[in-house]
């Protein structure tokens, strides 16, 4: 089986008030070519990698897998 994880850059909304408040945003599906991709054998090295980028909060990441068995 082979496991990803996909990530891009989270969008944010902020208005011009002095607070800078942050709109609440609601699910898009990002365009096709701003998500990066990177490839793992194992899912325990997707998840410690998914785990990274969950630490870098400027991006929204997903970690899929493929539906193939050895």
């Amino acid at each position: 089986m082979n496991f990803w994880v996909e990530w891009w850059p989270k969008k944010t909304k902020e208005s011009n008030s002095h607070a800078q408040m942050r709109e609440q945003l609601h699910w898009e599906e990002p365009e096709p070519e701003v998500i990066s991709r990177r490839w793992f054998s194992t899912q325990q090295e997707a998840i410690h990698y998914a785990k990274g980028m969950y630490n870098k909060s400027e991006y929204n990441y997903r970690l899929k897998q493929d539906g193939h068995s050895k």
